[in-house]
């Protein structure tokens, strides 16, 4: 309904479209770009090269020594800064959406008490996890939450606009795809700044964020992939998996407004967390379908948030693979407390400019590490290319010195 850049009449067809690609942007190739870098660079440096799980080693080859020194250490600094507030946001995004959708579904006044104490909820919950470790608590809640997902996606999918669904998805993929080059250059000169900054300049910040993070867990479940299974791999399967649940929730959205008369673009302008629980309603069984995404929610957000205090609790501890249980324990009630304080600060606008003030000299963090990984690659005798030794002519010197 209000299409970004002024690209389509709210309302159209080609506004759906539209609508989709941009989601298709926000969480597609360009993420998941931004984690291949930070996995490959710490997979290659950790498993080849056998250094430490830090972003400073991996400098090594642009920096030199200096990544023993000051400087090493504030790249590791700055990298837990920006993974700290990637999760905060996170967390606050999480508690204003199941307060959403208990307000909705249930009709409990929400507001500020409510998400604090989601927050604390969602807090002691991850920092168990986290505690117990990778292959327990970690391990059980991303199995849990993936089982779900899967189950609430074919139901959308079977019982939503199948057809109008797959349709949309052909036609938004091949916009996607043509317009590839010219949304990744815009700049919103001719003011659209406010959108950029509400979308995807806080999309791509946040991403960045999450880099470290989802670096080091993908260079640790990578070990013995070539570099192209892994870019295959990152890029390919994460895309394809978002493209399909956007266009299945957003399409069967889409569908209700624009044949059905619905309401649910409505309930998104009033509330955005209300978007996903309208469209549910428009579906057999609602409140056992809103349910199941409000658990959806609190286990994506309490997995991803304990992976991260995990993560963090590594990158203060020396790269070491086991963090002391006070070292995670610490970094979780730090996260929920940054969190609540945020949120009390200014809600979902404070969390935004949050992200995006802290991921910004990231950026350049992210250029280095892949600069310095195609210089060591370069110099790597098993992934540079072997130069081929041309013949050389022999000549013959006789042995009579007259001839």
């Amino acid at each position: 309904m209000t299409p970004p850049h002024g690209l389509a009449q709210p309302g159209t067809k080609h506004a759906a479209v539209v609508a989709m690609q941009y989601s298709f942007f926000d969480w597609g190739l360009h993420a998941w770009a931004i984690f291949a870098v930070f996995g490959i660079a710490l997979g290659y440096s950790t498993h080849r090269k056998g250094r430490k799980g830090l972003i400073s080693p991996m400098l090594r080859p642009l920096l030199g020594e200096r990544v023993d020194g000051p400087v090493g250490k504030a790249i590791d600094v700055l990298a837990i800064f920006a993974t700290l507030f990637g999760t905060t946001t996170s967390l606050g995004l999480g508690a204003l959406q199941i307060d959403g959708g208990l307000s909705r579904v249930f009709g409990l006044s929400g507001g500020t008490s409510t998400q604090i104490l989601i927050i604390a909820v969602v807090t002691l919950l991850f920092t168990t996890s986290a505690i117990t470790g990778l292959h327990k608590g970690i391990r059980f809640l991303s199995e849990t939450s993936m089982g779900l997902a899967v189950l609430l996606f074919a139901f959308v999918l079977a019982l939503g606009p199948t057809g109008f669904v797959l349709n949309l998805l052909v036609e938004s993929l091949g916009q996607y795809a043509g317009d590839f080059i010219p949304m990744s250059l815009r700049t919103g000169i001719f003011g659209e700044l406010e959108w950029m900054q509400s979308w995807t300049y806080f999309m791509l910040a946040w991403w960045i964020s999450w880099g470290a993070f989802v670096g080091v867990f993908l260079a640790r479940i990578s070990k013995g992939r070539t570099i192209r299974e892994f870019v295959i791999a990152v890029l390919g399967v994460p895309s394809a998996v978002f493209f399909l649940w956007f266009t299945a929730f957003g399409g069967s959205a889409i569908f209700e407004d624009a044949f059905r008369g619905g309401q649910v673009a409505q309930a998104a302008a009033q509330d955005s967390n209300n978007a996903i629980f309208a469209m549910l309603e428009t579906l057999p069984w609602p409140a056992l379908t809103s349910v199941i995404a409000m658990a959806l929610v609190l286990l994506f957000f309490v997995s991803g948030a304990d992976a991260n205090t995990f993560v963090l609790s590594m990158l203060s501890s020396d790269g070491h693979a086991r963090p002391r249980t006070s070292v995670l324990a610490l970094w979780g009630a730090l996260t929920g407390v940054t969190a609540i304080v945020l949120l009390v600060a200014g809600g979902l606008d404070a969390l935004q400019k949050t992200v995006i003030v802290t991921a910004a000299p990231f950026v350049l963090v992210m250029l280095a590490l892949a600069f310095s990984l195609w210089r060591e690659l370069r110099q790597d005798p098993l992934v540079a290319p072997v130069p081929v030794e041309q013949p050389v002519a022999v000549a013959t010197v006789p042995k009579d010195p007259e001839v």
